[in-house]
């Protein structure tokens, strides 16, 4: 039975989907609640093999098991009306232009400065997509216009009602970009996403353009459409935030509705043309001044080597996002950022280490960890190559990035630009502007060129394989080491899996929840934990992480599928205890913090911490033998797997 079956049955045996009043998708099991328990047949959903249990406590748990519960519930949303909801989001927002990026950002990045580039990065990463396609269809309607000019085509196509309509809904985005950015502000800092959308409004209303000079208490103040750029609506949109918030707490609720927003817009108005609009103009100008003035146009080729070298550093703090409305503010003033199409060579420095290191390493796994990270490089996606090899190597890193700086200086000769924010790598080749393809595609190459050289000569040592796999140069060669060995397995072969807590140990059939003490989705062992640090149990992939950060799941090296599941229920802790410090798909060694939290905020909640650690692919095993131990400290032996 397929995935789309088995969720067609579970939604018919529910009562239909008119009887579903809500579902939750957790790390291992639906929850449910229903309407009514007319028509309900849980009996007839325990009979499939594919269902491990169903749970009746009010709310309907139906466990499928990590990985398939997704599956499952993708399958109920798109075959029905019935919105899914992941536990630990709970944004219920119908306009959520930031959900589904958020859960993919660093949570390692913990001071006030970091925070506020997340806070950028947030708002305006969900707009990216949409930035792009906007690019695309406006760099399209630009190669039509070139090839008229060159009479490749008929110049009466640029007159065709087509290719009218292809600019217009190419540049409407562009027409409202403060509108989106002042909506996901206000839903950033908690306030109401119209308000802030009419802080985006304001900041570019034609009438200010109009009147010049607004006379105000006796003073003459210069006032202009889009002053302050987007830098300004994003002040103005969290200062309508706090206003609001302020209003609330101070009117009666009988009038909360007419007086917030309208004392919300007034007074936020008024602050925003008198003070964030001329503040906020200086800071764009010094911002764009320095980086474009300054590193660029003074800098020369320096300048451009400096911003290429540099901007992957930027990234591993999460301070690049804090780019994205200095690029925005570039095209609406110029038409293109020159500035973009340099960081974008950073990439390219990243590719060039990859061939490198897989040229010159013996170790078969870092060979094939290289190879499959290598092709999205190529297309402007550098985290699997940053995070997977060159940043835990360490001077890879380095001399990626140094390697791009000589694509960046380039680039800084030629004045190439790009006419949105996208993608980069040869992803941004259609988003160049002027038709300068060749220029960006040559400075590509270089920075491929670059990074491979400065790794192949200095970056890589055979040595540096055993910080991402613990091998040794004797075994990186035909020599599988025993890790690799095991991830074969041959009978007999056998792989310890170490503990990701300290605390003291029990049994899983000792647990109040029956999912676990019945071991319906995997034989393990249950930690009490006595400090509050997760670590990685196994070297391997990170294949789900729930964005409350109560459950982790690993993939180690050598094929085992690790449940790391921190309290029981302690998914309906509203308040943040929890706090990742990995994101999925991320490459983690052993004894490698994975998140950290509140033991004490989790019992006096009234939460279980009992914390089960399982094999969810336990039948993949002989078997599975937890150490004869009643305390267990992270990063000594837990289970034992053969």
């Amino acid at each position: 039975m397929n995935n789309k079956e088995l969720a067609q049955i579970i939604v018919k045996n529910l009562g239909g989907e008119g009887n579903i009043a809500s579902l939750t998708n957790c790390i291992t099991r639906l929850r449910i609640n229903l309407k009514s328990r007319n028509n309900v047949d849980l009996e007839a959903i325990k009979g499939y093999d594919e269902v491990l249990s169903v749970i009746d406590q009010g709310t309907i748990q139906i466990v499928l098991g990590p990985g398939k519960v997704t599956k499952v519930a993708n399958e109920i949303h798109e075959s029905t009306r019935i919105n899914v909801d992941v536990e630990g989001e709970d944004d219920a927002s119908e306009f959520d232009l930031a959900g589904d990026t958020k859960a993919s950002y660093k949570a390692k990045q913990t001071s006030s400065f970091q925070q506020l580039f997340r806070h950028i990065g947030n708002i305006f990463v969900p707009i990216v997509p949409g930035l792009v396609a906007s690019g695309l269809m406006l760099g399209i309607a630009n190669l039509i216009l070139n090839m008229a000019d060159a009479d490749m085509i008929n110049e009466a196509v640029l007159e065709s009602d087509w290719y009218m309509l292809l600019q217009s809904i190419g540049g409407l985005l562009f027409g409202s970009l403060g509108v989106f950015v002042g909506i996901n502000t206000a839903r950033e800092f908690g306030g109401t996403m119209v308000l802030g959308g009419i802080a985006g409004l304001l900041i570019y209303a034609p009438v200010l353009g109009d009147i010049g000079t607004l006379s105000l208490f006796g003073l003459d103040l210069s006032v202009s459409s889009g002053l302050g750029g987007l830098l300004g609506v994003i002040v103005a949109a969290y200062l309508f935030t706090k206003i609001e918030k302020f209003i609330r707490n101070h009117v009666p609720d009988s009038l909360d509705l007419i007086l917030t927003p309208l004392i919300t817009v007034m007074v936020g108005s008024l602050a925003t043309i008198v003070v964030i609009q001329p503040i906020a103009g200086i800071l764009m100008d010094g911002i764009t001044w320095f980086l474009v003035d300054g590193m660029l146009e003074a800098g020369g080729v320096i300048g451009g080597f400096i911003l290429s070298a540099t901007f992957l550093p930027l990234v591993t703090v999460g301070m690049h996002q804090g780019l994205i409305p200095v690029h925005l503010e570039l095209i609406e003033q110029f038409g293109s950022t020159t500035l973009l199409p340099i960081l974008a060579m950073a990439g390219g420095g990243q590719v060039g280490a990859m061939i490198a290191i897989y040229l010159k390493t013996k170790s078969k796994r870092l060979k094939n960890t290289v190879a499959s990270v290598t092709p999205v490089g190529f297309l402007g996606i550098g985290e699997p190559l940053i995070y997977g090899v060159t940043l835990p190597l360490g001077r890879p890193f380095i001399t990626a990035s140094l390697g791009a700086g000589f694509g960046g200086a380039f680039l800084s000769l030629s004045s190439v630009g790009a006419i949105t924010v996208g993608p980069s790598g040869i992803v941004m080749i259609p988003l160049i502007a002027d038709n300068n393809y060749l220029l960006y595609i040559i400075g590509l190459v270089i920075s491929y060129i670059g990074g491979f050289i400065l790794t192949y000569l200095f970056g890589f040592k055979e040595e540096m394989v055993y910080k991402l796999y613990g091998e040794t140069p004797s075994q990186t060669s035909t020599n599988q080491p025993k890790q690799e060995a095991a991830a074969s397995r041959q009978d007999g072969d056998e792989t310890h899996i170490k503990s990701p807590l300290t605390g003291e140990l029990r049994p899983l059939n000792e647990l109040t929840d029956e999912v676990f003490a019945n071991e319906l989705v995997g034989k393990g062992i249950a930690i009490y934990p006595t400090e509050g640090k997760l670590y990685a149990p196994a070297a391997g992939t990170v294949s789900t992480v729930y964005p409350t950060g109560h459950a982790v799941g690993i993939t180690s090296d050598n094929g085992a599928e690790i449940l790391l599941h921190i309290g029981l229920d302690t998914v309906d802790i509203k308040e943040k205890v929890f706090e990742l410090h990995v994101s999925q798909d991320d490459e983690v060694k052993a004894g490698q913090l994975l998140c950290t939290f509140d033991i004490e905020a989790i019992k006096n909640k009234g939460f279980n911490i009992a914390s089960p650690v399982v094999i969810t692919n336990s039948n993949n095993y002989e078997a599975i033998t937890p150490v004869d131990a009643k305390h267990v400290e992270a990063g000594s032996k837990l289970l034992e797997v053969k």
